[in-house]
Protein backbone atom coordinates (compact mmCIF):
# COMPACT_ATOMS: atom_id res chain seq x y z
CA UNK A 1 0.00 0.00 0.00
CA UNK A 2 3.09 2.07 0.80
CA UNK A 3 4.16 1.88 -2.41
CA UNK A 4 0.70 2.34 -3.81
CA UNK A 5 0.78 5.78 -2.82
CA UNK A 6 3.92 6.95 -3.40
CA UNK A 7 3.05 6.24 -7.31
CA UNK A 8 0.08 7.82 -6.65
CA UNK A 9 1.64 11.09 -5.39
CA UNK A 10 4.80 11.78 -6.55
CA UNK A 11 6.62 14.35 -6.13
CA UNK A 12 6.37 17.03 -8.39
CA UNK A 13 7.35 20.96 -9.14
CA UNK A 14 4.77 23.47 -10.05
CA UNK A 15 4.62 26.83 -10.46
CA UNK A 16 3.56 28.79 -7.03
CA UNK A 17 0.34 30.36 -7.05
CA UNK A 18 -2.24 31.43 -4.79
CA UNK A 19 -3.03 28.11 -3.34
CA UNK A 20 0.24 27.29 -1.83
CA UNK A 21 0.97 30.97 -0.25
CA UNK A 22 -0.20 29.84 3.37
CA UNK A 23 2.47 27.53 2.92
CA UNK A 24 5.13 28.79 1.89
CA UNK A 25 4.48 31.18 4.34
CA UNK A 26 4.56 28.54 7.01
CA UNK A 27 7.39 26.71 5.54
CA UNK A 28 9.40 30.30 5.71
CA UNK A 29 8.76 31.07 9.21
CA UNK A 30 9.78 27.75 10.58
CA UNK A 31 12.58 28.31 8.35
CA UNK A 32 13.57 31.92 9.32
CA UNK A 33 17.08 32.27 11.26
CA UNK A 34 16.68 33.23 14.98
CA UNK A 35 20.25 35.69 16.03
CA UNK A 36 18.97 34.91 19.40
CA UNK A 37 19.54 31.16 18.71
CA UNK A 38 22.86 29.58 20.21
CA UNK A 39 22.09 26.91 17.43
CA UNK A 40 21.36 29.74 14.69
CA UNK A 41 22.27 27.57 10.86
CA UNK A 42 21.02 24.52 11.62
CA UNK A 43 17.20 24.92 12.20
CA UNK A 44 16.95 28.24 10.00
CA UNK A 45 19.02 30.01 7.48
CA UNK A 46 16.10 32.56 5.82
CA UNK A 47 17.23 35.99 6.54
CA UNK A 48 14.43 37.87 4.07
CA UNK A 49 11.62 39.29 6.33
CA UNK A 50 9.05 38.36 3.56
CA UNK A 51 5.79 39.36 4.12
CA UNK A 52 2.63 37.65 2.89
CA UNK A 53 2.30 40.19 0.32
CA UNK A 54 5.86 40.21 -0.32
CA UNK A 55 5.15 36.62 -1.47
CA UNK A 56 2.22 37.43 -3.09
CA UNK A 57 3.85 39.96 -5.08
CA UNK A 58 6.43 37.41 -6.38
CA UNK A 59 3.93 35.15 -7.72
CA UNK A 60 3.49 37.28 -10.56
CA UNK A 61 6.73 39.64 -10.80
CA UNK A 62 9.47 36.69 -10.42
CA UNK A 63 10.60 34.74 -13.28
CA UNK A 64 10.90 31.57 -11.42
CA UNK A 65 9.07 30.92 -8.20
CA UNK A 66 8.67 26.99 -7.41
CA UNK A 67 6.83 24.69 -4.89
CA UNK A 68 7.56 21.35 -4.53
CA UNK A 69 4.43 19.30 -3.63
CA UNK A 70 3.29 15.84 -3.35
CA UNK A 71 -0.08 15.49 -3.91
CA UNK A 72 -1.56 17.98 -1.25
CA UNK A 73 1.70 18.85 0.43
CA UNK A 74 4.09 21.14 0.32
CA UNK A 75 7.60 20.03 0.59
CA UNK A 76 9.53 23.02 -0.59
CA UNK A 77 9.83 26.15 -2.49
CA UNK A 78 12.39 28.04 -4.80
CA UNK A 79 12.20 31.81 -5.36
CA UNK A 80 14.71 33.23 -8.09
CA UNK A 81 14.59 36.63 -10.07
CA UNK A 82 16.23 38.39 -12.52
CA UNK A 83 18.68 41.26 -11.87
CA UNK A 84 16.17 43.25 -14.01
CA UNK A 85 13.78 42.79 -10.47
CA UNK A 86 15.52 43.61 -7.36
CA UNK A 87 14.42 46.11 -5.17
CA UNK A 88 16.00 49.31 -4.13
CA UNK A 89 16.89 47.76 -1.11
CA UNK A 90 18.38 45.02 -2.13
CA UNK A 91 22.35 45.84 -1.50
CA UNK A 92 23.84 43.11 -1.71
CA UNK A 93 22.41 41.99 -5.05
CA UNK A 94 22.83 45.63 -6.28
CA UNK A 95 26.62 45.17 -5.30
CA UNK A 96 26.78 41.96 -7.06
CA UNK A 97 24.93 43.56 -10.05
CA UNK A 98 27.74 46.34 -10.26
CA UNK A 99 30.80 43.83 -10.67
CA UNK A 100 28.78 40.71 -12.39
CA UNK A 101 26.26 42.43 -14.60
CA UNK A 102 22.38 40.76 -15.29
CA UNK A 103 22.16 37.86 -13.55
CA UNK A 104 19.57 35.70 -11.88
CA UNK A 105 19.25 35.93 -8.12
CA UNK A 106 18.17 32.53 -5.86
CA UNK A 107 16.77 34.19 -3.53
CA UNK A 108 15.38 32.08 -1.18
CA UNK A 109 15.50 27.94 -1.38
CA UNK A 110 13.52 26.30 1.32
CA UNK A 111 12.59 22.57 2.70
CA UNK A 112 10.55 21.79 5.17
CA UNK A 113 11.78 19.42 7.66
CA UNK A 114 9.73 16.53 7.39
CA UNK A 115 11.23 16.03 3.63
CA UNK A 116 14.92 16.96 4.29
CA UNK A 117 17.86 14.94 3.13
CA UNK A 118 15.16 14.02 0.49
CA UNK A 119 16.82 15.73 -2.88
CA UNK A 120 14.25 18.23 -2.83
CA UNK A 121 16.47 21.57 -3.16
CA UNK A 122 18.56 19.70 -5.98
CA UNK A 123 15.79 19.04 -7.92
CA UNK A 124 14.42 22.84 -7.21
CA UNK A 125 17.55 23.97 -8.34
CA UNK A 126 18.18 21.66 -11.22
CA UNK A 127 14.22 22.42 -12.23
CA UNK A 128 15.54 26.79 -12.54
CA UNK A 129 19.51 25.46 -13.77
CA UNK A 130 17.72 23.61 -16.79
CA UNK A 131 15.57 26.76 -17.91
CA UNK A 132 17.97 29.61 -17.17
CA UNK A 133 21.13 29.91 -19.35
CA UNK A 134 21.18 33.91 -20.41
CA UNK A 135 23.19 34.82 -17.35
CA UNK A 136 24.70 33.51 -14.66
CA UNK A 137 22.83 32.42 -11.61
CA UNK A 138 23.94 33.83 -8.47
CA UNK A 139 22.92 32.45 -4.61
CA UNK A 140 23.89 34.43 -1.42
CA UNK A 141 24.00 31.95 1.65
CA UNK A 142 24.65 33.68 5.26
CA UNK A 143 28.50 32.07 6.12
CA UNK A 144 28.29 33.32 10.08
CA UNK A 145 28.12 30.21 11.73
CA UNK A 146 29.46 28.10 8.66
CA UNK A 147 27.01 25.52 6.53
CA UNK A 148 29.38 23.05 4.97
CA UNK A 149 26.57 21.39 4.14
CA UNK A 150 25.29 23.99 1.67
CA UNK A 151 28.82 24.44 0.48
CA UNK A 152 29.11 21.34 -0.18
CA UNK A 153 25.38 21.54 -1.75
CA UNK A 154 26.42 24.50 -4.24
CA UNK A 155 29.78 23.16 -5.11
CA UNK A 156 28.01 19.88 -6.53
CA UNK A 157 25.95 21.57 -8.50
CA UNK A 158 28.38 23.86 -9.99
CA UNK A 159 28.81 26.48 -8.48
CA UNK A 160 32.01 28.38 -7.64
CA UNK A 161 32.46 30.91 -5.02
CA UNK A 162 32.35 34.64 -6.26
CA UNK A 163 33.26 36.84 -2.81
CA UNK A 164 32.01 37.35 0.55
CA UNK A 165 30.14 40.30 0.98
CA UNK A 166 28.59 41.94 4.19
CA UNK A 167 25.43 43.90 4.09
CA UNK A 168 23.93 46.59 6.11
CA UNK A 169 22.55 44.33 8.39
CA UNK A 170 26.06 42.91 9.48
CA UNK A 171 25.42 39.10 8.25
CA UNK A 172 28.14 38.31 6.27
CA UNK A 173 26.91 35.96 3.10
CA UNK A 174 28.81 33.85 0.86
CA UNK A 175 28.14 34.29 -3.22
CA UNK A 176 28.08 31.51 -5.15
CA UNK A 177 28.08 31.85 -8.87
CA UNK A 178 26.55 29.45 -11.08
CA UNK A 179 27.42 29.83 -15.51
CA UNK A 180 26.31 27.48 -17.99
CA UNK A 181 28.63 25.20 -19.26
CA UNK A 182 30.25 25.91 -22.83
CA UNK A 183 31.88 22.79 -24.19
CA UNK A 184 33.88 24.43 -26.25
CA UNK A 185 35.52 26.41 -23.92
CA UNK A 186 35.66 23.68 -21.57
CA UNK A 187 37.69 21.73 -24.21
CA UNK A 188 40.12 24.80 -24.35
CA UNK A 189 40.58 25.21 -20.88
CA UNK A 190 40.93 21.58 -20.44
CA UNK A 191 43.90 21.53 -23.01
CA UNK A 192 45.27 24.65 -21.16
CA UNK A 193 45.16 22.70 -18.06
CA UNK A 194 46.85 19.24 -19.05
CA UNK A 195 49.70 21.56 -20.73
CA UNK A 196 49.89 23.52 -17.54
CA UNK A 197 50.30 20.38 -15.91
CA UNK A 198 52.82 18.43 -17.95
CA UNK A 199 54.71 21.90 -17.79
CA UNK A 200 54.58 21.78 -14.14
CA UNK A 201 56.24 17.42 -13.93
CA UNK A 202 58.71 18.36 -16.69
CA UNK A 203 59.52 21.46 -14.57
CA UNK A 204 60.05 19.53 -11.33
CA UNK A 205 62.42 16.58 -12.87
CA UNK A 206 64.56 19.17 -14.55
CA UNK A 207 65.04 20.90 -11.37
CA UNK A 208 65.59 16.89 -9.96
CA UNK A 209 68.68 16.86 -12.69
CA UNK A 210 70.18 19.69 -11.97
CA UNK A 211 70.05 18.84 -8.37
CA UNK A 212 71.63 15.72 -8.96
CA UNK A 213 74.78 17.65 -11.66
CA UNK A 214 74.97 20.13 -8.65
CA UNK A 215 75.50 17.85 -5.90
CA UNK A 216 78.10 15.24 -8.15
CA UNK A 217 80.05 18.03 -9.25
CA UNK A 218 80.41 19.77 -5.33
CA UNK A 219 81.02 16.01 -4.21
CA UNK A 220 83.53 15.44 -6.91
CA UNK A 221 85.44 19.03 -5.61
CA UNK A 222 85.36 17.78 -2.30
CA UNK A 223 86.67 14.54 -2.95
CA UNK A 224 89.86 16.41 -4.56
CA UNK A 225 89.82 19.04 -1.61
CA UNK A 226 89.90 15.76 1.03
CA UNK A 227 92.32 14.29 -0.94
CA UNK A 228 94.20 17.26 -0.50
CA UNK A 229 94.66 16.54 3.24
CA UNK A 230 97.39 14.20 2.99
CA UNK A 231 99.65 16.80 2.06
CA UNK A 232 102.37 16.81 4.63
CA UNK A 233 102.56 21.00 4.91
CA UNK A 234 99.81 22.29 7.48
CA UNK A 235 99.16 24.88 5.83
CA UNK A 236 98.07 23.11 2.62
CA UNK A 237 96.01 20.84 5.00
CA UNK A 238 94.16 23.86 6.68
CA UNK A 239 93.15 25.04 3.10
CA UNK A 240 92.19 21.92 1.83
CA UNK A 241 89.78 21.79 5.44
CA UNK A 242 88.11 25.21 4.73
CA UNK A 243 87.88 24.53 1.23
CA UNK A 244 85.99 21.24 2.28
CA UNK A 245 84.20 23.23 5.09
CA UNK A 246 82.80 25.97 1.96
CA UNK A 247 82.34 23.07 -0.41
CA UNK A 248 79.27 20.96 2.66
CA UNK A 249 78.05 24.32 3.10
CA UNK A 250 77.10 25.51 -0.59
CA UNK A 251 76.07 21.32 -0.87
CA UNK A 252 73.91 21.73 1.82
CA UNK A 253 72.58 25.46 0.89
CA UNK A 254 71.85 23.48 -2.61
CA UNK A 255 70.33 20.96 -1.34
CA UNK A 256 67.80 22.92 0.96
CA UNK A 257 66.91 25.25 -1.92
CA UNK A 258 66.08 22.27 -4.10
CA UNK A 259 63.77 20.62 -1.49
CA UNK A 260 62.05 23.54 -1.21
CA UNK A 261 61.69 24.23 -5.12
CA UNK A 262 60.14 20.79 -5.14
CA UNK A 263 58.02 21.06 -2.22
CA UNK A 264 56.15 24.46 -4.14
CA UNK A 265 56.36 22.66 -7.19
CA UNK A 266 54.89 19.45 -6.10
CA UNK A 267 51.90 21.43 -4.79
CA UNK A 268 51.79 22.86 -8.10
CA UNK A 269 51.39 20.03 -9.70
CA UNK A 270 48.99 18.73 -7.21
CA UNK A 271 46.75 21.70 -8.18
CA UNK A 272 46.94 21.68 -11.80
CA UNK A 273 46.03 17.80 -11.73
CA UNK A 274 42.85 19.10 -9.37
CA UNK A 275 42.28 21.67 -11.92
CA UNK A 276 42.31 19.02 -14.70
CA UNK A 277 40.19 16.63 -12.76
CA UNK A 278 37.52 19.19 -12.18
CA UNK A 279 37.57 19.91 -15.86
CA UNK A 280 36.73 16.40 -16.31
CA UNK A 281 34.20 15.87 -14.25
CA UNK A 282 32.40 18.83 -16.29
CA UNK A 283 33.27 17.48 -19.90
CA UNK A 284 31.71 13.68 -18.32
CA UNK A 285 28.79 15.29 -18.19
CA UNK A 286 28.99 16.20 -22.21
CA UNK A 287 29.54 12.91 -22.54
CA UNK A 288 33.45 12.51 -22.05
CA UNK A 289 35.72 10.36 -20.07
CA UNK A 290 37.79 10.60 -17.09
CA UNK A 291 41.34 9.93 -18.05
CA UNK A 292 43.84 11.73 -15.56
CA UNK A 293 40.48 11.49 -12.88
CA UNK A 294 39.86 7.55 -13.54
CA UNK A 295 39.29 5.58 -10.84
CA UNK A 296 40.65 8.30 -8.55
CA UNK A 297 37.20 7.91 -6.17
CA UNK A 298 37.71 4.37 -5.65
CA UNK A 299 38.57 3.29 -2.13
CA UNK A 300 42.14 2.51 -2.03
CA UNK A 301 43.30 4.58 -4.81
CA UNK A 302 43.83 8.39 -2.93
CA UNK A 303 47.33 8.22 -4.39
CA UNK A 304 46.00 8.76 -7.95
CA UNK A 305 44.92 12.38 -6.74
CA UNK A 306 48.55 13.10 -5.24
CA UNK A 307 51.19 10.77 -7.15
CA UNK A 308 53.95 9.67 -4.24
CA UNK A 309 56.44 9.92 -6.78
CA UNK A 310 56.47 13.74 -6.23
CA UNK A 311 57.11 13.34 -2.53
CA UNK A 312 59.82 11.03 -3.30
CA UNK A 313 61.42 13.40 -5.66
CA UNK A 314 61.07 16.23 -2.58
CA UNK A 315 62.73 14.26 -0.07
CA UNK A 316 65.96 13.03 -2.30
CA UNK A 317 67.63 16.64 -1.66
CA UNK A 318 66.21 16.56 1.97
CA UNK A 319 67.93 13.11 2.72
CA UNK A 320 71.07 14.55 0.65
CA UNK A 321 70.89 17.75 2.65
CA UNK A 322 71.05 15.30 6.22
CA UNK A 323 74.35 13.86 4.53
CA UNK A 324 76.20 17.36 3.75
CA UNK A 325 75.23 18.02 7.68
CA UNK A 326 76.74 14.82 8.89
CA UNK A 327 80.07 15.99 6.66
CA UNK A 328 79.71 19.33 8.26
CA UNK A 329 80.23 17.78 11.50
CA UNK A 330 82.31 15.65 10.86
CA UNK A 331 84.77 18.51 9.34
CA UNK A 332 84.34 20.23 12.90
CA UNK A 333 85.24 17.53 15.43
CA UNK A 334 88.69 16.79 12.92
Amino acid sequence: MAGYAAQEHPIEIVRAGEEYLDAIVALAEDRRLDPRDPQAGRAGFLVSDYTRDDYRSRLSTAEHFWVAVKGPEVLGYLLAYSDERIGPEEWLNHRIKTALGSFLVIKQICVARTAARAGIASRLYHHVLERWSTSPVIAAVVSVPFNEASTLFHRKLGFEELSRLTPPDGKERMVWVWRKPREAMLQAQYTVAIDLYKHEDVLNWNKLNNFFYITAGLAAALGFTLGQRSDPEASAADISDTLATVISVIGLGSALAFTQMLRFGRRYLSARKKAAMELEEHLAWHGGQRIVGREASVAGNSWLRQSPTGLIMMLLPALVSVCWTALLVMLALD
